[in-house]
């Protein structure tokens, strides 16, 4: 057993000169059912089983170069040109355009709570976990929203619903959550109703409260706490961490100079039908290494058996019934490596891998500012532009505490807060090759 390499949940079979992929499996993360208490803060509801599911999001895209830019790229074209407050021009009783402010109150405002860095943090925490948390602070005569801080998605935990008040009232904030803080390490802020923030605003005010989180999120179904952001499936479909394990592997492959003549692709299923045939139970962590040891041998003894030389390919298949019909669902499958293609072994998986990735987190490698190929500039052009036209409602919900800032603080209702595109133009209409757009 000894002579067999793993690195990464990739196995190498030396005799056989075989590569054994097993692409994991993980349960997907659900709403919690239960809460936690710390000294008189009671009834915080986690955030993934052990409270540290924004960590373990956030340690994974660092591991990964095409998380972490996709990330930044989701980022960047949602900013556009940023915040910006604008005048309505008004003829008789249409608009026909904006003016930027540049002056006055409003303008001095923004400035104070440098409004562009606010807006990158709550960008940024929306488009990773599609939850985000804003804190509005009111001056001493409850008179003037003053400042509008972004709080750490990371830090933030809510409080259970309240049922007297049919929604969460309560916001806390630690940065040691998943690592037991103590009730010093938290800090506890009222929450407004999402539906009634101004009233809600007035009312905690004439209680003398000065400090609240306007809760905003990105919504997904059946989530009444922490929303579900939709690329983290790839987390749980077990594309992650496989194209983890790819250059680990290709890594251990060169340094040990080891050749590759088969690749196993084996699905979970494959071992779960084994241990349920031979009576193991896969809860039994020492039992079913033992078994998939075995089998790695079986696969080797396989294919270095003289009767097995030069089998293309070897395939266990299930036929699933579907809403279209059937699909073919592969439990292991063997490919013969071309070995003309020295060093390319998995190679191919590896782009799969990303373009899988890429795909669930809704960017395009095609567009500017990623991987470059045989497309137009026209082309990219046209998918970039739809991709800032997609962060319409990200950016919607993420001007909504400044509308409320606007009513409160009674600002002119011709003043609003738009965030203009970057369009990218022909050099024949702009030499610069770009444009603004202004749209409500």
């Amino acid at each position: 057993m000894n002579n067999i390499i793993t690195v990464g949940g990739i196995s190498y079979l030396p005799e056989a000169k075989a590569i054994l992929v097993m692409k994991p499996s993980s349960d997907l993360y659900t709403e919690p059912d239960s809460v936690i208490s710390v000294g008189k803060y009671k009834n915080i509801v986690p955030w993934g089983d052990d409270n540290a599911w924004p960590q373990t999001v956030i340690l994974n895209a660092q591991k990964s170069e095409v998380v972490s830019s996709n990330l930044e790229f989701n980022v960047l074209a949602g900013y556009g040109q940023g915040i910006k407050p604008m005048r309505r021009i008004i003829e008789g009783t249409k608009v026909i355009g904006y003016d930027e402010i540049f002056s006055g109150e409003v303008y001095d405002w923004c400035e104070d709570n440098d409004l562009s860095g606010y807006f990158l943090e709550q960008l940024t925490d929306l488009k990773t976990f599609y939850n985000c948390f804003p804190e509005i602070i009111v001056s001493n005569d409850g008179q003037k929203i003053t400042s509008l801080r972004s709080k750490e998605a990371t830090f933030s935990r809510w409080g259970s619903i309240e049922a007297s008040a049919g929604r969460i009232t309560k916001h806390y904030y630690s940065a040691k959550w998943g690592d037991s803080p103590k009730e010093a390490d938290i800090a506890f802020t009222d929450v407004l109703d999402r539906f009634n923030s101004l009233d809600s605003l007035e009312e905690y005010i004439a209680k003398k409260k000065r400090r609240f989180v306007v809760p905003i999120n990105f919504p997904t179904p059946g989530r009444s706490y922490y929303q579900w952001a939709t690329w983290h499936s790839i987390f749980f479909s077990g594309w992650f961490d496989y194209a983890l394990m790819i250059p680990a592997f290709k890594k251990a492959l060169l340094k040990n100079g080891l050749g590759v003549k088969y690749i196993i692709y084996v699905s979970p299923k494959y071992f779960y039908t084994i241990f349920k045939n031979e009576g193991i139970d896969p809860t039994d962590k020492e039992a079913t290494e033992a078994r998939i040891a075995l089998e790695h041998q079986n696969f080797q003894s396989f294919l270095t058996n003289a009767e097995n030389a030069g089998k293309g390919i070897v395939a266990i298949k299930e036929m699933i019934a579907s809403g279209s019909g059937a699909i073919t669902e592969k439990h292991l499958e063997i490919e013969e490596v071309n070995t003309k293609k020295s060093g390319g072994e998995l190679n191919e998986d590896s782009s799969e891998a990303s373009s899988m990735i890429s795909y669930a987190m809704g960017v395009d490698q095609e567009m500017p500012g990623k991987n470059s190929g045989s497309m137009s500039g026209t082309d990219k052009r046209e998918r970039f532009m739809i991709r800032q036209s997609l962060m319409k409602p990200i950016r919607d919900r993420l001007l909504r505490p400044l509308t409320l800032v606007k009513r409160f603080n009674k600002w002119d209702d011709d003043i609003v807060f738009m965030i203009p595109d970057i369009e990218f133009t022909t050099l024949d209409k702009d030499k610069s090759g770009k444009k603004e757009t202004i749209k409500e």
